[in-house]
Order: C-alpha cells, then sequence, then structure tokens
C-alpha cells in the first residue's frame, strides 16, 4: 500500500510562502525566548518558565510537585518521592522541547519574541547539555557499580 503513495510529493514544498507569511504576521510577545529558555534550563522543577511566561496555575503546581518531591524524600517516602521527582524533571524537560519547537507561548498565546532567530542555536546546545548529563550520569552509575 505504501507503494502507492509518492511520498517524495507529498512532503515537497509544505512550507509555503503563505504559511512563512502567517507565521509572520502572528502577534509577538514582549517576552523573550531566550531568558524563557535560560529558566527552563535552570530552574525548570521550580516552574520559574511558566512564572516568566505568566502561567500561574501550571507554575504552582510544579513548584508544589518540586517541594512535594523533597519533602517526601526526607520523610522517607522513597516510592511517592521518587515519582514525584520524575514529575518534577520530566515536566520541564517536556516544556523544554515545547519552547526550542515553538509551542510554547504566554498566556495571550504570542509566540515569544526571539524564537525564529536563536531556536536553532539553542537546539543544539540542549543536546549537547543532554549529552553531557548523560555521559556524567553513565560514568557516576558505572563507577558506582563497580566500586560497591
Amino acid at each position: 500500500m505504501a507503494d502507492q503513495y509518492d511520498f517524495e510529493e507529498l512532503y515537497a514544498n509544505t512550507y509555503t510562502e503563505a504559511d512563512r507569511r502567517a507565521y509572520e504576521s502572528q502577534p509577538t510577545s514582549r517576552k523573550r525566548f531566550a531568558i524563557a529558555w535560560l529558566l527552563t534550563l535552570l530552574l525548570g522543577p521550580a516552574g520559574a518558565h511558566r512564572w516568566y511566561l505568566d502561567r500561574r496555575v501550571s507554575a504552582v503546581l510544579m513548584a508544589v510537585v518540586s517541594v512535594a518531591a523533597v519533602v517526601l524524600m526526607v520523610l522517607g517516602q522513597t516510592s511517592l518521592g521518587l515519582l514525584c521527582v520524575t514529575v518534577a524533571f520530566a515536566w520541564p524537560l517536556l516544556d523544554m522541547i515545547m519552547l526550542l519547537a515553538g509551542s510554547m507561548r504566554d498566556t495571550q498565546d504570542r509566540r515569544l519574541a526571539g524564537h525564529r532567530e536563536r531556536a536553532g542555536m539553542f537546539s543544539a546546545i540542549t543536546v549537547v547539555l543532554l549529552a553531557l548529563l548523560l555521559m556524567a550520569a553513565l560514568v557516576i552509575g558505572t563507577s558506582s557499580g563497580v566500586a560497591g
């Protein structure tokens, strides 16, 4: 069945001049993409980027999950604590992907200023940082497995 479709023709020129004009005519937020990216990277589990984008309800939820993770781990509720830690770090990771893709906007649904110019560079930086973090985790995990 797949041989019935000309996928090259199907996906050719999907981003037209009309699409470009429609994108550029969208209102732009006063909120900066670079600041939102940096807040997501450094203070993501606390929801700082969502505070910056005026998404207060989800920012409070992110902060509550992060605080709950710490409190539960201190109280010895390891299973629930690890669940909260997972949510506290997975949520900002998903937000980072949405931010880099341009689908995270401010509360008035306006695109962030500077996204078009900087998204490619910041995507590359994010991938490099995630790769370094993964390598560090592998080294630490391997070292602790060998040591004990």
